[in-house]
């Protein structure tokens, strides 16, 4: 699934980024594989606030649809 697609509260486990252009920026980020992602808030246009550890990122809706990930365990 990709991160796009996740509702509110929900919890995730980061498998890749297929944003080519900004693949090394989100790795700086944390964005990195296995990284543990909360989804905080989301708007229109599919933008949404994201935790990763202790940072809060806000996405666009077109690279939050570049994030793929699985459920957290």
């Amino acid at each position: 699934m990709v991160l796009g697609d996740c509702p509110v509260g929900t919890h995730v486990t980061l498998r890749s980024v297929t944003a080519h252009r900004e693949r090394l920026r989100m790795a700086e980020l944390g964005f990195v594989p296995g990284a543990s992602i909360r989804v905080v808030s989301r708007s229109l246009g599919g933008r949404m606030v994201v935790a990763v550890g202790a940072a809060r990122l806000a996405l666009d809706g077109p690279t939050a649809t570049a994030v793929s990930v699985e459920a957290a365990r």
